[in-house]
C-alpha cells in the first residue's frame, strides 16, 4: 500500500480518505476466509439439524447462504480486478456491507427457524454456531466500525429473543448470556477498529517518511551515478579479466564435480552388483573376450569347489567341469565346446556338472554375452543353478504316478501307456503277448483275514512273480487282485510256457498269516498281439475275457484268447444280453407261462398242478424261451429282479382269478441260488404272501439240487420260514449229481422232480429206468411226491405209470400256455 498522493485535498481530508482505503482494502482481504467460514459451518448446521428441521426449508436456507456467499465472492474478485481502488472507495464499501447485513440476516432467520425447543443439545448446537460466527465476524469486520454491528444485530438478536421467549430459567439464563455476549463483540469491535485505524495511520505517516527518504536517496543516487560511471569505465576492462578467470575456474569446478559424482556412481553400482552377485540364489561366472574366468560369486565357489582368486585369469573350462547327462566323455568334449570364451548369443540348457572334488550335480545353465557401449563383445556371463533336487523330486512324483503305491508294480494307467505304445509297432513277423491274471482265492484270505492280510499276499505275489519276468517285460498290478503282464517280442508257444511258470509258482505259493495258512492260485487269460487291434482297451478286455474263462473252466489255469473261441462266443453272447436284460425287464416285456403237472395215479385227480415258466418278448415282439437269456441273467445278476416279478406276477394270477384260480391249484414257481442266498428275496415273498391274503399252500417253489447243495447254509432257513407260511417245495432235476442223495434227508421238500435226461429214454435205456426207479423209490421212503420230467411220448407215460410215479411233465401231457 503506497502513501496517499496530493490531489488538490487538504491534509485531514487526504489522510482520511487514504485510511478508509486501507478500512476496505482489509475488508476484502480478509473475506476469502470469512467465506470459507461459513460455507463451512452452514453445512456441519444442515447435517446436524437434518433431522430436526424441514428438509425443504432447511435445503432452501444452505442455498441461500451458498449463493450469498458466491456472490459477495464475485464482489471481491470485481473488487481485485478494479484499477483504481482508493479513489472509489464508497463503491467498494456499500455492497461490502450490504452482504454483511444480508448474511446476519440469514443467520438470524436460522437462530429462530431451526430453534428446536425440545432438543437442548440442538439448541447448543446452533447457540454455539451462531456465536462462532459472530466471534469471526468481530475479528473480519473490525476495520469498519459500522460492520460489525451490521452482522451482530441480525443475526444473533433473533435468536436471543427465542431463548428469551422460552420458558424456564435455563434459556432465560442463555438468552441474557447471549445479549451479553453481543454486548461484549460490540465492544471488542470497536476497540479492534480503533486499533486498525490507528495502525493504519502509522502506516501511512512511516510511507510519508519513507517516500521522503527515497527522494533524498534519489538525489545523492544521481551524484554517485556520475562517479560510478567514471569509475566503472576504469573497471571494466578488469572485470571482464576477473569474469573470463572465473568462468574456467567455475567450469573446472564444475567439471570436478561430476567425474567425482561418476566415480561415486559407479563405485555404488559396482558395489551394488558385487552384492546383488553374492544375495542371488544361482551361481554367476564371467569371463573375459578370451574366455578366461574374471569372476566367481560365492554360489558358484560352492558348487564348483572353486573360490574365485584360485581360478581367476584361467580357463573357463577349468573351473566349469561339464558333460551331457549320458556321462559320455565325447559329449562332455561338445558340451564344453558350446560354451565358447565369447558367446554370440543367449543359449541355455541342463548339463552335468563336477566340482573340484570329483562329486557330480545336474545343473541348469543360461549363458548371454557381455557387450561395450559400441555393442562389441567383450565377455561372456554364465549363470547357473543346482537342479539336482528338483530332479529327484520330478522323478519320484513321476514313479508315484506310474506305479502302485502297495506292490511297487506299474500301474494300470503306466501299463495301458505301455500297451499302447507296442500296439503301435505290433507285426505278425514279431508279435508280443498280454496275460491277463486274477488271483483264485484272494477273497477267501481278505474276508477271513481282514484288508492287512489281503494287502500282504498282494505284496508277496508281486514279489515273488517279479523275479520271473524278463527284464524287458513290464510287470503291472491293474486293480484288486489282478494283474498284468506285457511280454515284449515275445511267441504265443514262449508266452503260455511263462504264464504256466507263473501259474506254478502261485499254485505252490502258501501264505501263512498268524496261526492260518492258505494255498492261493492263478487264472490267466493270455492275448497275442500281432497287429489288428484297435486299441489298448480292446487288448486289456479280451485279455480279460480270457482270463473269466480260465476261471469258468475250473481255475488255475491258462487260457489262450482266439477271436473264434466258442466260449468266448458265448461270453460276449451273455453279456449282449445284459443290456437287452435290463430294458426287457423296465419295459415289462417278461411274459408268464404255465405247464401243466398231470397227476398218473386216479387218486390224485383233485389236486391241480401246475409249473411257471416266464418267456421274454424281444424287440421285434417275438417270443424268446428261457434257455436263451437265463444264463446270462444268472451270470450278469439280473435271476434275482426276475425271480421277484416271477413270483409277483404269479401271486397277482392267483389272487385276480381266471384260469388259474381254483381251491385245488398249486403253482411251481422256479428260483434261482441267488434269491436263495439272498435274505431281501425272503422277505419280499413272504410279505406279498400275507398282503395278497392267497393261501400260501397254492405256492411250490423248485430249486434245483445244485443251487440248493451249493447254498445249503442259506437254504436250509429260507426253505424252513416259507413251509411255516405253508409254502411247498419241489426238488427240481433231482439225479444230476450223485451227492445229492447225501442232502435229500436234510432239505424240507415235498416234491422231487426226476431229472428228465433220465426220464427221455427210460422206454430204451434200461440204465436210465433203473436210475428213475431208484430215484421214485427213495423219494417214497422219505414220504415225497415224485414228478417225472420230459414226458415227451406215449411210450415213457406208459413207463412212468408202471413205476407208480405221481406225477408226469411233458410236452405229452401238456404245452406251456400264456397264463
Amino acid at each position: 500500500m503506497s502513501a496517499p498522493r496530493d490531489n488538490g485535498l487538504t491534509g485531514s481530508a487526504r489522510w482520511r480518505r487514504a485510511i478508509e482505503s486501507g478500512q476496505v482494502a482489509l475488508l476484502y482481504e480478509q473475506f476469502p476466509s470469512a467465506a470459507l467460514a461459513t460455507v463451512v459451518l452452514s453445512l456441519l448446521l444442515a447435517v446436524g439439524l437434518r433431522d430436526r428441521v424441514a428438509p425443504g426449508f432447511l435445503d432452501m436456507w444452505l442455498v441461500a447462504v451458498i449463493v450469498w456467499t458466491a456472490w459477495r465472492y464475485g464482489l471481491l474478485l470485481r473488487y481485485r480486478r478494479s484499477a483504481s481502488v482508493a479513489d472509489s472507495n464508497s463503491v467498494w464499501q456499500r455492497p461490502f456491507l450490504l452482504g454483511v447485513a444480508v448474511n446476519g440476516i440469514l443467520w438470524g432467520v436460522a437462530g429462530v427457524r431451526f430453534f428446536t425447543p425440545q432438543s437442548v443439545p440442538h439448541q447448543m448446537l446452533l447457540a454455539f454456531v451462531l456465536a462462532g460466527m459472530a466471534a469471526g465476524a468481530v475479528t473480519t469486520l473490525s476495520p469498519l466500525k459500522i460492520a460489525s454491528p451490521l452482522f451482530l444485530i441480525p443475526a444473533l438478536a433473533p435468536f436471543t429473543i427465542r431463548m428469551f421467549l422460552q420458558e424456564g430459567q435455563p434459556h432465560a439464563l442463555m438468552g441474557t448470556m447471549l445479549a451479553l455476549f453481543i454486548v461484549s463483540l460490540w465492544v471488542i469491535s470497536r476497540r479492534l477498529h480503533a486499533t486498525v485505524e490507528r495502525s493504519l495511520r502509522l502506516r501511512f505517516e512511516n510511507l510519508d517518511l519513507i517516500d521522503d527518504l527515497r527522494r533524498a536517496r534519489e538525489r545523492q543516487d544521481e551524484v554517485h551515478a556520475v562517479l560510478a560511471a567514471q569509475v566503472e569505465q576504469k573497471r571494466q576492462v578488469q572485470r571482464a579479466l576477473e569474469e573470463s578467470h572465473g568462468v574456467l575456474e567455475e567450469r573446472v569446478a564444475q567439471r570436478t564435480v561430476e567425474l567425482e559424482q561418476i566415480g561415486d556412481r559407479l563405485e555404488m553400482e559396482k558395489e551394488l552388483f558385487r552384492i546383488t552377485l553374492a544375495s542371488i540364489g544361482d551361481g554367476v561366472i564371467t569371463t573375459d573376450r578370451e574366455g578366461h574366468i574374471t569372476f566367481l560369486n560365492p554360489i558358484a565357489e560352492q558348487v564348483t569347489g572353486w573360490h574365485c582368486h584360485e581360478v581367476s585369469g584361467r580357463p573357463l573350462a577349468e573351473a566349469f567341469q561339464v558333460a551331457h547327462e549320458s556321462g559320455d566323455p565325447n559329449e562332455r568334449e561338445r558340451a564344453v565346446t558350446a560354451l565358447p570364451p565369447v558367446v554370440e548369443s543367449r543359449s541355455a540348457g541342463q548339463l552335468l556338472l563336477t566340482d573340484r572334488s570329483g562329486f557330480r550335480r545336474h545343473v541348469h545353465y543360461t549363458a548371454a554375452p557381455i557387450l561395450d557401449r559400441q555393442a562389441a563383445k567383450v565377455g561372456t556371463v554364465l549363470t547357473f543353478r543346482d537342479i539336482s533336487e528338483e530332479r529327484r523330486i520330478a522323478q519320484q512324483l513321476t514313479h508315484q504316478a506310474t506305479h502302485d503305491a502297495l506292490t511297487g508294480l506299474v500301474n494300470r494307467r503306466e501299463f495301458e501307456r505301455r500297451l499302447e505304445r507296442v500296439l503301435q509297432h505290433a507285426a505278425p513277423h514279431d508279435p508280443h503277448a498280454l496275460l491277463f491274471m486274477d488271483l483264485d482265492r484272494f477273497k477267501v484270505v481278505n474276508d477271513t483275514c481282514g484288508h492287512v492280510a489281503g494287502d500282504e499276499l498282494l505284496r508277496q505275489i508281486a514279489a515273488l512273480m517279479r523275479n520271473r519276468i524278463r527284464a524287458r517285460d513290464t510287470f503291472g498290478r491293474l486293480g484288486g487282485d489282478e494283474f498284468g503282464v506285457l511280454l515284449e517280442h515275445c511267441r504265443v508257444d514262449e508266452a503260455t510256457r511263462i504264464a504256466n511258470t507263473l501259474r506254478e509258482l502261485a499254485q505252490d505259493f502258501r501264505f501263512g498269516w498268524q496261526d492260518k495258512s492258505f494255498g492261493v492260485g492263478v487264472s490267466i487269460g493270455l492275448v497275442k498281439i500281432a497287429g489288428g487291434w484297435e486299441n489298448a482297451a480292446s487288448v486289456l478286455r479280451a485279455a480279460d475275457n480270457a482270463c473269466y474263462l480260465a476261471k469258468d473252466r475250473g481255475r488255475n489255469r491258462v487260457h489262450v484268447y482266439e477271436p473264434d473261441d466258442r466260449l468266448e462266443a458265448q461270453r460276449q453272447g451273455d453279456m449282449r444280453w445284459l443290456p437287452r436284460l435290463q430294458q426287457a425287464l423296465a419295459e415289462g416285456r417278461l411274459r408268464l407261462y404255465r405247464q401243466p403237472i398231470v397227476p398218473v395215479r386216479a387218486a390224485d385227480q383233485g389236486l391241480e398242478l401246475g409249473e411257471v415258466l416266464v418267456r421274454l418278448v424281444d424287440e421285434q415282439g417275438d417270443i424268446v424261451l428261457p434257455g436263451a437269456f437265463l444264463a446270462a441273467a444268472e451270470r450278469y445278476g439280473q435271476i434275482g429282479a426276475i425271480d421277484r416279478w416271477v413270483v409277483g406276477e404269479t401271486i397277482t394270477a392267483l389272487k385276480g382269478g381266471g384260469a388259474v384260480q381254483g381251491a385245488g391249484t398249486r403253482l411251481s414257481v422256479n428260483l434261482s441260488g441267488q434269491s436263495l442266498g439272498d435274505p431281501d428275496a425272503l422277505d419280499f415273498i413272504s410279505e406279498r404272501i400275507k398282503d395278497s391274503g392267497i393261501a400260501a399252500s397254492s405256492l411250490c417253489f423248485e430249486i434245483t439240487e445244485t443251487a440248493a447243495i451249493s447254498n445249503l447254509t442259506n437254504a436250509l432257513p429260507f426253505m424252513t420260514q416259507l413251509r411255516e407260511l405253508g409254502c411247498r417245495f419241489s426238488l427240481d432235476d433231482f439225479g444230476n449229481g450223485l451227492s445229492s442223495f447225501g442232502y435229500l434227508r436234510t432239505l424240507p421238500v415235498d416234491y422231487l422232480k426226476i431229472d428228465g435226461r433220465f426220464v427221455k429214454e427210460i422206454a430204451n435205456d434200461r440204465v436210465d429206468e433203473t436210475m428213475v426207479e431208484a430215484i421214485h423209490r427213495l423219494g417214497k421212503v422219505m414220504g415225497l411226491k415224485t414228478v417225472a420230467e420230459w414226458v415227451e411220448n406215449a411210450e415213457t407215460l406208459q413207463k412212468v405209470s408202471a413205476m407208480n410215479i405221481d406225477y408226469a411233465q411233458g410236452f405229452h401231457m401238456g404245452s406251456p400256455r400264456p397264463m
